[in-house]
């Protein structure tokens, strides 16, 4: 497997440029700082996925960070997973009649009517890590974070290469309705069937992108198909972690381990490579995620011009190049 580096998506990204709201100029995750765009004074309330996650929390303090650096002031929410928890908050928020809203959407449609409150009010909304249907797009100044479509379709090629192209798989899913779970997942299948791959999929299970949850499923899954199991694509490695310590708990071979593929980039992710426990990963740096939400959402404020879509970069790490890279986190 040789290492891709993206900066840029592929349908998921012509599909952001129907986003009416949003117009051209930006640049795609560089380094320039958040404090290029005018931060100080600015008040911004960010409505994070969750407060205590492997990946929420490293990028949760990246944005904090920024914001710190740029003089902006942040009210953040954490929706701990919970929708209609987050869509209270953006209610709360547009209340507060900030400079501007960061969101971290947990599902594809369910905050439309805040985001219609918050353009009527004129607050510019910037979506982190995960997208939303295109209605949704049109209510936003940008979409920025990793394109999860990508990704799945990044998964497959590795998968394939893992098994030869032939083989079946179970799937460890997120959260069911999130939009990076069905990027993810609808990314992995369709490259599985475009590519002509003879992979069949045993079952997806939804783990919430919880560990815990991920080795309860796992339990089921070598309970009810054993060695058929060829392969398994979790849509992160904190849910392969769970494989894992499932296989382990189960009394298996550990170097009969199916080939595992996650996403994150997480040192353990790295670890479990290198032990031959996990086949891939793509990294993918939380604290990039937060820096550019935070560096988008002060442009908007300032009525700068940004992109529609602003992506962060994917790397595939297999055992070829894991010496040569650094997990995410």
């Amino acid at each position: 497997m040789i290492k891709k580096v993206l900066f840029s998506g592929t349908a998921l990204a012509a599909a952001l440029l129907l986003a009416s709201c949003s117009t051209g100029g930006g640049t795609a995750a560089d380094d320039s700082g958040s404090t290029e765009a005018g931060g100080a004074g600015k008040e911004i309330c960010y409505i994070t996925a969750a407060e205590s996650h492997a990946y929420a929390t490293p990028a949760n303090k990246a944005f904090q960070e920024a914001a710190d650096a740029a003089g902006a002031k942040v009210t953040m929410l954490s929706q701990d997973f919970d929708v209609q928890t987050g869509t209270e908050q953006l209610t709360t928020c547009i209340g507060r009649n900030p400079d501007g809203i960061v969101l971290w959407p947990l599902d594809p449609q369910a905050y439309i009517p805040g985001l219609i409150q918050a353009q009527a009010a004129q607050i510019p909304v910037v979506l982190i890590n995960t997208p939303m249907d295109d209605e949704a797009l049109k209510l936003v100044a940008s979409f920025t974070g990793p394109d999860v479509y990508e990704e799945g379709k990044l998964s497959a090629e590795a998968m394939t290469e893992a098994l030869g192209g032939s083989g079946k798989v179970v799937i460890i899913a997120g959260q069911a309705g999130n939009g990076t779970t069905i990027g993810r997942t609808d990314g992995f299948t369709d490259e599985l069937k475009a590519a002509g791959a003879d992979i069949e999929v045993l079952q997806t299970v939804n783990a919430d992108f919880d560990q815990q949850k991920a080795l309860v499923a796992s339990r089921d899954l070598i309970t009810r198909f054993g060695d058929d199991i060829g392969g398994v694509y979790a849509n992160d490695d904190t849910m392969a972690r769970g494989f894992i310590d499932a296989w382990a708990e189960a009394g298996k071979d550990p170097k009969a381990i199916p080939p595992i593929i996650g996403i994150n980039g997480q040192k353990d992710a790295f670890e479990s490579i290198k032990a031959g426990q996990f086949y891939a990963t793509i990294v993918q740096s939380p604290v990039e995620d937060g820096k550019l939400a935070l560096d988008t959402i002060l442009k908007a404020a300032a009525g700068e011009q940004v992109e529609s879509r602003l992506p962060i970069p994917l790397t595939v790490v297999t055992a070829e190049n894991v010496d040569s890279e650094e997990p995410a986190f």
